[in-house]
């Protein structure tokens, strides 16, 4: 009777335990836009710049997943307004330098290139329990929480866009952050590596991610703003004239 009434009461725990069912927060939507604060007036003496769209680094796979992925595309996006509010004319964007016709190089006073760094610190982020009745059914199963640091920069590189010679670089840091992350799916071990794209479905730990990216996002354009002075951009663009007329391109 004894031992009857311990599997009773386990079963109706199990039961209990499995009923419970814990809400998984809405997913967050991160604000990635920036506003120029004043525009320059564009005339035919204006620069021409060909932008090169972002490269994406994670000091790892370069993974670019969501909401990474939105935080690179709309930093392109607001860049190219941001170009011109500061007077200068645009050709592009291009995915890759190559990809641009001779004319188009040519008849470009330069290119800018954008790297964005954002680099990951473990911190105690990883594997942690499940609820009771879970680990019963599943004895290889999982979440994932805990605090990971973000940290990274954003380069932007001027180049010649006829042969890619370097001749201007800017770099914005990217603050160290803390992502405090606790997940609300289950995965089991048994099946292998969780990829990146998996992990973030979990609202658990991409809201947290996104909520850091934005708020890098802002300050991180009002910097790159400011590095893009058309005065010091026309003293880049007559040294690529000059070294083209140098080798003869």
């Amino acid at each position: 009777m004894k031992k009857l009434f311990t599997l009773l009461a386990l079963g109706f725990l199990m039961m209990s335990c499995g009923s419970v069912k814990q809400v998984a927060p809405s997913k967050y939507n991160p604000k990635f836009g920036y506003t120029p604060e004043q525009r320059n007036q564009i005339s035919e003496n204006s620069l021409t710049v060909a932008i090169i769209d972002p490269v994406f680094s994670d000091g790892d796979n370069n993974n670019l997943v969501e909401p990474y992925a939105s935080f690179v595309r709309n930093m392109a996006d607001d860049f190219e307004e941001t170009l011109n509010a500061n007077g200068f004319k645009i050709k592009g964007p291009y995915k890759t330098r190559d990809e641009m016709v001779y004319g188009d190089k040519l008849n470009s006073d330069f290119a800018i290139e954008i790297e964005v760094e954002i680099l990951t610190e473990q911190g105690s982020f990883g594997k942690r329990t499940p609820n009771f009745s879970t680990q019963m059914l599943c004895k290889t199963c999982y979440k994932l929480g805990g605090t990971f640091y973000h940290k990274g920069r954003i380069i932007l590189t001027a180049t010649d866009p006829i042969d890619g010679e370097k001749f201007w670089k800017k770099t914005v840091d990217l603050d160290r952050k803390p992502v405090n992350a606790n997940g609300n799916l289950t995965f089991d071990g048994s099946k292998g590596k969780v990829s990146d794209k998996v992990i973030l479905s979990d609202t658990g730990i991409y809201n947290p991610v996104a909520k850091v990216l934005e708020s890098y996002y802002a300050d991180a354009m009002s910097n790159l703003s400011r590095h893009i002075d058309p005065r010091e951009m026309e003293q880049i663009a007559k040294q690529i004239k000059a070294k083209r007329k140098r080798v003869g391109q």
